[in-house]
Protein backbone atom coordinates (compact mmCIF):
# COMPACT_ATOMS: atom_id res chain seq x y z
CA UNK A 1 0.00 0.00 0.00
CA UNK A 2 1.11 3.56 -1.02
CA UNK A 3 2.96 5.23 2.09
CA UNK A 4 0.34 8.14 3.64
CA UNK A 5 2.07 11.66 3.28
CA UNK A 6 0.73 14.34 5.77
CA UNK A 7 -1.12 16.91 4.10
CA UNK A 8 1.12 19.94 3.17
CA UNK A 9 -0.21 23.59 4.75
CA UNK A 10 -0.22 26.01 1.69
CA UNK A 11 -2.10 23.72 -0.60
CA UNK A 12 -5.66 25.96 -0.28
CA UNK A 13 -8.55 23.80 1.17
CA UNK A 14 -10.65 24.64 -1.18
CA UNK A 15 -9.13 23.21 -4.19
CA UNK A 16 -8.35 19.92 -1.54
CA UNK A 17 -12.16 19.57 -1.32
CA UNK A 18 -12.40 20.28 -5.09
CA UNK A 19 -10.39 17.37 -5.89
CA UNK A 20 -12.42 15.46 -3.44
CA UNK A 21 -15.64 15.98 -4.18
CA UNK A 22 -14.76 15.73 -8.18
CA UNK A 23 -12.98 12.25 -7.47
CA UNK A 24 -15.56 10.69 -5.82
CA UNK A 25 -18.38 11.63 -7.66
CA UNK A 26 -15.70 10.30 -11.09
CA UNK A 27 -15.92 7.06 -8.86
CA UNK A 28 -19.31 6.74 -7.22
CA UNK A 29 -21.17 7.68 -10.60
CA UNK A 30 -18.86 4.80 -12.57
CA UNK A 31 -17.36 7.46 -14.78
CA UNK A 32 -13.83 5.32 -13.32
CA UNK A 33 -14.52 2.42 -12.74
CA UNK A 34 -13.32 -0.26 -10.01
CA UNK A 35 -10.40 -2.15 -10.50
CA UNK A 36 -9.05 1.37 -13.07
CA UNK A 37 -5.72 2.78 -12.27
CA UNK A 38 -6.51 6.41 -11.20
CA UNK A 39 -3.55 8.24 -13.38
CA UNK A 40 -2.36 11.33 -11.41
CA UNK A 41 -1.14 13.44 -14.66
CA UNK A 42 -4.50 13.13 -16.02
CA UNK A 43 -6.51 13.43 -13.31
CA UNK A 44 -5.39 16.48 -12.15
CA UNK A 45 -6.10 18.17 -15.82
CA UNK A 46 -9.60 16.48 -15.64
CA UNK A 47 -10.26 17.71 -12.28
CA UNK A 48 -8.59 21.54 -12.98
CA UNK A 49 -5.92 20.93 -9.87
CA UNK A 50 -2.53 20.87 -9.12
CA UNK A 51 -0.84 17.15 -8.08
CA UNK A 52 -0.89 18.13 -4.28
CA UNK A 53 -4.55 18.59 -3.65
CA UNK A 54 -5.29 15.83 -5.87
CA UNK A 55 -2.77 13.66 -3.75
CA UNK A 56 -4.69 14.58 -0.55
CA UNK A 57 -7.59 13.69 -1.47
CA UNK A 58 -6.69 10.24 -2.69
CA UNK A 59 -5.62 9.88 0.83
CA UNK A 60 -9.21 10.65 1.99
CA UNK A 61 -10.62 8.27 -0.25
CA UNK A 62 -8.10 5.51 0.67
CA UNK A 63 -9.13 6.35 4.02
CA UNK A 64 -12.64 5.56 3.23
CA UNK A 65 -12.10 2.59 1.31
CA UNK A 66 -12.77 4.26 -2.32
CA UNK A 67 -9.29 4.01 -3.38
CA UNK A 68 -6.71 1.38 -2.79
CA UNK A 69 -2.70 2.28 -2.90
CA UNK A 70 -0.31 0.24 -4.32
CA UNK A 71 3.30 0.18 -4.13
CA UNK A 72 4.90 0.42 -7.78
CA UNK A 73 1.56 1.43 -9.18
CA UNK A 74 -0.23 4.20 -7.48
CA UNK A 75 -3.70 4.78 -6.47
CA UNK A 76 -6.84 2.09 -7.86
CA UNK A 77 -10.22 2.28 -7.16
CA UNK A 78 -11.30 0.00 -5.27
CA UNK A 79 -13.27 -3.40 -6.99
CA UNK A 80 -16.65 -4.21 -5.08
CA UNK A 81 -16.40 -7.51 -3.88
CA UNK A 82 -19.91 -8.34 -3.07
CA UNK A 83 -19.28 -11.60 -1.51
CA UNK A 84 -16.66 -10.24 0.38
CA UNK A 85 -18.69 -7.11 1.06
CA UNK A 86 -21.57 -9.74 2.50
CA UNK A 87 -18.56 -10.90 4.80
CA UNK A 88 -17.74 -8.17 6.18
CA UNK A 89 -21.88 -6.82 6.77
CA UNK A 90 -22.28 -10.23 8.72
CA UNK A 91 -18.98 -9.24 11.41
CA UNK A 92 -20.44 -5.79 11.23
CA UNK A 93 -23.82 -7.57 12.42
CA UNK A 94 -21.75 -8.85 15.16
CA UNK A 95 -20.64 -5.93 16.45
CA UNK A 96 -23.64 -3.54 15.90
CA UNK A 97 -25.66 -6.05 17.99
CA UNK A 98 -22.58 -6.62 20.60
CA UNK A 99 -22.64 -2.39 20.92
CA UNK A 100 -26.35 -2.12 20.90
CA UNK A 101 -26.47 -4.47 23.84
CA UNK A 102 -23.97 -2.72 25.76
CA UNK A 103 -25.46 0.44 24.70
CA UNK A 104 -28.14 -0.26 26.79
CA UNK A 105 -26.38 -1.06 30.22
CA UNK A 106 -23.62 1.49 29.61
CA UNK A 107 -25.18 4.72 28.06
CA UNK A 108 -25.28 7.86 30.00
CA UNK A 109 -27.61 10.61 29.81
CA UNK A 110 -25.10 12.61 27.37
CA UNK A 111 -25.13 9.20 25.07
CA UNK A 112 -28.67 9.24 24.72
CA UNK A 113 -29.49 12.93 23.76
CA UNK A 114 -26.71 12.49 21.49
CA UNK A 115 -28.80 9.52 19.46
CA UNK A 116 -31.96 11.38 19.99
CA UNK A 117 -30.00 14.36 18.30
CA UNK A 118 -29.21 12.10 15.27
CA UNK A 119 -32.68 10.67 15.32
CA UNK A 120 -34.26 14.20 15.20
CA UNK A 121 -31.47 15.13 12.28
CA UNK A 122 -32.55 12.01 10.18
CA UNK A 123 -36.48 13.06 10.61
CA UNK A 124 -35.44 16.40 9.50
CA UNK A 125 -33.87 15.42 6.29
CA UNK A 126 -37.06 13.17 5.35
CA UNK A 127 -39.60 16.11 6.15
CA UNK A 128 -38.40 18.41 3.75
CA UNK A 129 -39.57 15.64 0.68
CA UNK A 130 -38.28 14.46 -2.56
CA UNK A 131 -37.86 17.43 -3.74
CA UNK A 132 -36.05 19.37 -0.88
CA UNK A 133 -33.95 16.35 -0.21
CA UNK A 134 -30.48 16.25 1.26
CA UNK A 135 -27.22 14.64 -0.56
CA UNK A 136 -26.33 11.23 -0.32
CA UNK A 137 -23.55 12.18 1.73
CA UNK A 138 -25.79 13.71 4.36
CA UNK A 139 -28.05 10.95 4.64
CA UNK A 140 -24.82 8.42 5.12
CA UNK A 141 -23.25 10.62 7.60
CA UNK A 142 -26.14 10.59 9.88
CA UNK A 143 -26.47 6.83 9.63
CA UNK A 144 -22.87 6.64 10.63
CA UNK A 145 -22.86 8.85 13.05
CA UNK A 146 -25.36 7.23 15.46
CA UNK A 147 -23.40 3.83 14.95
CA UNK A 148 -20.23 5.44 16.15
CA UNK A 149 -22.50 7.52 19.13
CA UNK A 150 -23.71 4.12 19.33
CA UNK A 151 -20.37 2.43 19.86
CA UNK A 152 -19.12 5.18 21.79
CA UNK A 153 -21.63 4.27 24.43
CA UNK A 154 -20.27 1.36 25.16
CA UNK A 155 -17.13 2.44 26.74
CA UNK A 156 -15.86 -0.37 25.22
CA UNK A 157 -12.35 0.53 23.57
CA UNK A 158 -11.64 -2.90 21.85
CA UNK A 159 -15.52 -2.94 20.06
CA UNK A 160 -15.40 0.68 19.08
CA UNK A 161 -11.57 0.08 17.19
CA UNK A 162 -13.17 -2.94 15.53
CA UNK A 163 -16.82 -1.13 14.49
CA UNK A 164 -14.67 1.80 13.23
CA UNK A 165 -12.50 -0.67 10.82
CA UNK A 166 -15.46 -3.03 9.61
CA UNK A 167 -16.98 0.47 8.71
CA UNK A 168 -14.10 1.51 6.83
CA UNK A 169 -13.96 -1.44 5.14
CA UNK A 170 -17.51 -0.95 3.94
CA UNK A 171 -17.52 2.47 2.53
CA UNK A 172 -17.55 1.77 -1.07
CA UNK A 173 -20.84 -0.31 -0.32
CA UNK A 174 -22.50 1.78 1.84
CA UNK A 175 -21.94 4.92 -0.35
CA UNK A 176 -23.17 2.90 -3.37
CA UNK A 177 -26.30 1.52 -1.16
CA UNK A 178 -27.37 4.83 -0.36
CA UNK A 179 -27.09 6.13 -3.80
CA UNK A 180 -28.60 3.31 -5.42
CA UNK A 181 -31.09 1.78 -3.25
CA UNK A 182 -34.61 3.33 -2.72
CA UNK A 183 -34.90 3.25 1.18
CA UNK A 184 -38.26 5.34 1.34
CA UNK A 185 -38.46 5.43 4.96
CA UNK A 186 -37.51 1.84 5.79
CA UNK A 187 -33.53 3.15 6.91
CA UNK A 188 -34.94 5.95 9.09
CA UNK A 189 -37.41 3.46 10.60
CA UNK A 190 -34.62 0.84 11.81
CA UNK A 191 -32.32 3.35 12.95
CA UNK A 192 -35.33 5.20 15.39
CA UNK A 193 -36.10 0.75 16.20
CA UNK A 194 -32.20 0.83 17.22
CA UNK A 195 -32.05 4.16 19.29
CA UNK A 196 -35.63 3.40 21.01
CA UNK A 197 -34.47 0.19 22.44
CA UNK A 198 -31.35 1.74 23.62
CA UNK A 199 -32.88 4.40 24.82
CA UNK A 200 -35.46 2.43 26.76
CA UNK A 201 -32.39 -0.07 28.06
CA UNK A 202 -34.10 -2.72 26.36
CA UNK A 203 -30.97 -5.04 25.42
CA UNK A 204 -33.13 -7.57 23.80
CA UNK A 205 -35.05 -5.70 21.71
CA UNK A 206 -31.71 -2.99 20.92
CA UNK A 207 -29.84 -6.44 19.42
CA UNK A 208 -33.41 -7.60 17.15
CA UNK A 209 -33.30 -3.84 16.02
CA UNK A 210 -29.62 -4.31 15.14
CA UNK A 211 -29.54 -7.36 13.78
CA UNK A 212 -32.57 -6.05 11.06
CA UNK A 213 -30.66 -3.34 10.38
CA UNK A 214 -27.93 -5.25 8.90
CA UNK A 215 -29.98 -7.94 7.60
CA UNK A 216 -31.55 -5.05 5.18
CA UNK A 217 -27.90 -4.27 4.16
CA UNK A 218 -27.35 -7.81 3.24
CA UNK A 219 -30.55 -7.77 1.02
CA UNK A 220 -29.59 -4.44 -0.18
CA UNK A 221 -26.63 -5.62 -1.78
CA UNK A 222 -28.49 -8.10 -4.37
CA UNK A 223 -30.10 -4.82 -5.66
CA UNK A 224 -26.83 -3.05 -6.05
CA UNK A 225 -25.31 -5.77 -7.63
CA UNK A 226 -27.48 -5.73 -10.28
CA UNK A 227 -27.58 -1.96 -10.92
CA UNK A 228 -24.45 -1.99 -11.20
CA UNK A 229 -24.33 -5.26 -13.44
CA UNK A 230 -26.76 -2.81 -15.56
CA UNK A 231 -24.66 -0.32 -15.77
CA UNK A 232 -21.86 -2.02 -16.37
CA UNK A 233 -19.87 -1.40 -13.59
CA UNK A 234 -18.58 -4.34 -12.31
CA UNK A 235 -19.13 -7.85 -13.58
CA UNK A 236 -22.18 -10.39 -11.89
CA UNK A 237 -21.16 -12.06 -8.86
CA UNK A 238 -22.72 -14.80 -6.89
CA UNK A 239 -24.48 -13.70 -3.27
CA UNK A 240 -24.19 -16.90 -1.16
CA UNK A 241 -27.04 -17.80 0.24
Amino acid sequence: MAKAVAPKKGAPYSLRQKAYDDLKTLILTGQVRPSERLSESRLAERLGVSRTPLREALMKLEEEGLVVGQRNIGYVVTDLDVTAVCDLLIVRQALDVCAAELACVRATDEDFERIRDIIKQMEALRDRGPDKSASPSQDLDLGLQIHKVIAAATRNDALIRATDQIYQQLQMALWLEVLLVDFEDSDLAEHKAIADAILARNAPAAAEAARDHVQGSLRNMTKVQEMLRRRQMVPRLVIPR
